[in-house]
């Protein structure tokens, strides 16, 4: 296992995870629709508003998340194994986030519904796409200085 392995394997595994996470947002968009009622309106508002604080939160918050652990993983030393992809303490906030996702799922109806809980689904999965692509750049090396 090398560096670009692993930043494939991050990169992988957050596109994966967010588009996981939209195709699960468009599931409960069409549950509101058809056990809540949702309205057409509620829906267009809901849709716009987690397209924008995806893109927000994926090109400002999570980017800077994804180039820490890139350059966490760029200074390891040693032989790599595939547990060095991410942080040991990111994968207690993972932990953290799946229950959250199933509390948002079944207390949704106190929440505004599926209409409220897919635009975080579909936000968080857009964020984590947006975010992803740190791990697929190079980052340009820096010039050598020249001796005179």
């Amino acid at each position: 296992m090398n560096k670009n392995n692993l930043y494939t394997l991050a990169g992988s595994i957050w596109g994966l995870v967010g588009l996981f996470l939209v195709v699960r947002g468009a599931i409960m968009y069409q549950a509101a629709l058809e056990t809540q009622n949702a309205t057409q309106t509620a829906l267009a508002i809901s849709i716009a508003v987690s397209i924008i604080i995806g893109v927000v939160k994926g090109r400002f918050v999570l980017s800077k998340t994804a180039r820490r652990n890139k350059s966490r993983i760029e200074s390891i030393e040693g032989p790599l194994k595939i547990h060095h992809v991410y942080a040991k303490s990111f994968y207690i906030l993972i932990a953290g986030m799946i229950a959250l996702g199933v509390a948002l799922r079944t207390f949704n109806e106190y929440l505004g519904g599926y209409v409220v809980v897919a635009a975080v689904y579909c936000g968080i999965g857009l964020a984590l796409m947006v975010s992803s692509l740190v791990y697929w750049k190079t980052e340009p090396q820096p010039a050598a200085e020249e001796n005179p």
